[in-house]
């Protein structure tokens, strides 16, 4: 007789005992370490963690909710529940102890539809292209000075920003410089996020229908440049 042992999907326990059978006469099996229930072979797609895994990368590289879910042959539900899941694990940008230039722009989506405008604001560290912070919000004085508390606990020895108004009454005068020519990595990042995250684009069908998961995708985003540049 032989047999053949089942590892568990998550821990990778061999103490793995069966239970019982699915609606379709499929064996089921239980972790007896994590207690998870499994079955060896899934006939839905969106059960599979290799699929899953897709999830994310095609958001970022410019697909829709419904791109991923008909070419991944799962339900938006599915592409919803793991974008919020895998946005959920990502922390803050880390901030350095000093910061020589800082680039500081906004950029312009929505949400639902173009009455309801929700900027990004975002500040890029010049020298090594990662984003310090952002905050999502109105184009306000109010916007703009969240962004700036964000960056309380690092020393910004310049600020380079256009000629919006917030940005004149936000930031210190000696440390602002107001000009295109000081703003060219951020704009030339302006270009990515509308390139690669459907939603931002200027002309698309394609746009989030909640704040929830505009920030999610936004954060996804953020945290691959960031983790990008880290390895250049």
């Amino acid at each position: 007789m032989c047999y053949e042992e089942v590892p568990c999907p998550s821990c990778a326990s061999r103490h793995v005992k069966k239970n019982g059978t699915t609606a379709n006469r499929k064996q089921k099996y239980r972790c007896l370490d994590c207690r998870r229930q499994f079955i060896t072979s899934y006939t839905y797609q969106g059960c599979i963690k290799f699929v899953r895994d897709l999830v994310v990368p095609m958001t970022l590289n410019s697909s829709g909710i419904r791109d991923i879910s008909r070419v991944l042959r799962v339900s938006t539900n599915t592409v919803l529940k793991t974008l919020r899941e895998r946005a959920a694990m990502i922390l803050e940008p880390r901030l350095p102890a000093r910061i020589k230039n800082l680039e500081v722009d906004e950029l312009w989506s929505f949400i639902g539809n173009k009455s309801a405008q929700c900027w990004l604001w975002y500040a890029l560290n010049r020298a090594t292209k990662r984003i310090a912070a952002y905050v999502l919000g109105r184009r306000t004085d109010k916007s703009c000075q969240e962004l700036v508390e964000k960056l309380d606990s690092c020393t910004v020895e310049s600020y380079y920003t256009d000629d919006w108004q917030s940005y004149g009454k936000t930031l210190d005068s000696e440390r602002h410089h107001i000009g295109k020519d000081g703003t060219q990595g951020i704009e030339r990042h302006n270009l990515n996020f509308r390139t690669h995250v459907k939603r931002l684009h200027r002309r698309t069908i394609c746009f989030s229908k909640s704040t929830e998961m505009h920030a999610a995708v936004i954060k996804l985003y953020v945290n691959y440049l960031n983790a990008w540049q880290h390895k250049l």
